[in-house]
C-alpha cells in the first residue's frame, strides 16, 4: 500500500495529470560533455541501490499500490542545442529546463526519473534530472546527484561503484 504522503501525492496527480507542479528538477552545467552511455550505467546502478527510484503506482482492484521494479530502463535523451551567443544559447538552456519541469510523469508505468544531456556547443553540457516528488525530496534528490556523481566516475574508469550498502530504503 502507499504511504499517507505517497496517496496524498498520487491523488494530487490524479486531479492535474498534465501537471508538473510536483517534479523536482536539478540542471547543472557542465564544462565538459558527459559520455550517453557512461551516463546510463551510472544512474542504473544508482536506481539498483534505491528502490524509490524503481517504484511506479499502478492501480490494482481500484487502489493504487506500490509496486518495485526489478529493472527499469532510463534512457538519457540526448539533446544539441544550437549554437549562438551567450545569451541565446542560457536562453535555449532555460527554455529546456522548464520544459521539462512542467511534463507529467506517468505514475502507474513509470520511470518518475527522467535525464536530459543536452549539448550547448562547445561550451560544455546541460545536465537535467527530473523526478516525480512521489519517489524522492530535495534530500534524497542531493543523494541521487551525489551518487550518480560517483557512479559515473566508477563507470568511467570501467570499475564497480563502491558505496556502502543502504541501511534503509526509502
Amino acid at each position: 500500500p502507499l504511504s499517507w504522503a505517497q496517496e496524498r501525492m498520487w491523488f494530487l496527480a490524479q486531479l492535474e495529470p498534465d501537471s508538473g507542479a510536483y517534479n523536482i528538477v536539478s540542471a547543472n552545467r557542465l564544462g565538459s560533455m558527459l559520455d550517453p552511455a557512461v551516463l546510463t550505467t551510472a544512474l542504473h546502478a544508482v536506481m539498483r541501490r534505491h528502490a524509490a527510484l524503481r517504484t511506479v503506482f499502478p492501480l490494482v482492484d481500484g487502489r493504487p499500490v506500490q509496486r518495485v521494479l526489478t529493472n527499469l530502463d532510463l534512457p538519457v535523451r540526448t539533446v544539441d542545442l544550437p549554437g549562438g551567443d551567450r545569451a541565446t544559447m542560457d536562453s535555449q538552456a532555460r527554455r529546456l529546463v522548464e520544459q521539462e519541469t512542467d511534463r507529467p510523469f506517468d505514475l502507474s508505468t513509470g520511470p518518475l526519473l527522467r535525464v536530459t544531456l543536452a549539448r550547448l556547443g562547445g561550451s560544455g553540457s546541460l545536465l537535467i534530472i527530473a523526478a516525480h516528488h512521489i519517489v524522492i525530496d530535495g534530500w534524497s534528490f542531493d543523494i541521487l546527484v551525489r551518487e550518480r556523481s560517483a557512479a559515473y566516475r566508477a563507470a568511467s574508469l570501467g570499475g564497480p561503484l563502491s558505496l556502502p550498502e543502504l541501511t534503509i530504503q526509502y
